[in-house]
């Protein structure tokens, strides 16, 4: 009960990237497609680490809230509102798997690399999937299409922004495991969807953003940055700051 209330606050979160939101049938598409994209984010990203420990160890762990996962979605809502970006900064990944049984550093580097990888797979062919819907559908104002153009779109966005994030080798970061099991891998995951989310989402030419002015262009750049920022300072932080036992030995 508790997984499926967080699926749906998150969906009602993301749906405030749209400007136009209100009590509209359109709103309600719009809100119907993000659920159906939290949801495929989450099962392309989770569900293939729980089946890799689950053919190691036997055990099917179980998922939790994640928060703070919560606190940051609705952070990019808010600065992608602030800067008027479309698309918006998108974060779908609010569950964590817990295992009773620890893994090593090589099981955990596999399972984080399944997930990282069919997430993209499933980012680069909702990419596809979305251009052949606008050929066909164009914009028509239907309940279907404005939830299917949605849903896509919105794995994209946050296929794509989970796995160039997530696979950064910080502590905090699943892209850690990878990097400690497998470097040649995890350079391979990391660089293809960097590659993937500026082709797609920030390219001046190729991407979603390619229709923006040149200032706006700059301030979604801008934002990404200071995101990478953030990510970077949040791990110094906890990696070099004095631990609590050696300041009270202090």
């Amino acid at each position: 009960m508790k997984l499926a209330i967080a699926i749906g606050i998150t969906a009602l979160i993301s749906s405030f990237l749209s400007p136009n939101l209100g009590f509209t049938e359109s709103s309600l598409a719009t809100y119907v497609g993000f659920l159906i994209a939290l949801v495929v984010v989450l099962i392309s990203f989770e569900v293939p680490a729980i089946l890799e420990h689950r053919r190691v160890t036997g055990e099917r762990g179980r998922l939790r809230v994640l928060p703070w996962a919560l606190l940051v979605a609705a952070i990019f809502v808010l600065i992608s509102r602030l800067a008027a970006l479309q698309p918006g900064y998108l974060w779908g990944v609010v569950l964590g798997v817990v295992f009773l049984r620890t893994d090593t550093s090589a099981d955990e580097g596999r399972e984080q690399a399944a997930g990282a990888l069919w997430t993209l797979i499933v980012a680069v062919l909702a990419w596809l999937a979305l251009g052949w819907v606008r050929t066909t559908q164009g914009t028509d104002a239907t309940f279907f299409n404005i939830a299917a153009q949605t849903a896509l779109a919105a794995i994209i966005v946050s296929g794509l922004e989970a796995v160039a994030f997530g696979m950064m080798p910080f502590r905090f970061m699943p892209g850690v495991a990878v990097y400690r099991w497998n470097r040649v891998i995890w350079s391979l995951l990391f660089g293809v969807s960097l590659f993937a989310f500026f082709h797609i989402l920030i390219g001046p030419t190729s991407g979603y953003l390619s229709s923006l002015s040149a200032p706006a262009w700059l301030a979604a750049l801008g934002v990404f940055a200071a995101f990478g920022a953030f990510t970077v300072l949040f791990w110094a932080w906890f990696r070099f700051r004095p631990s609590p036992v050696a300041e009270a030995e202090g």
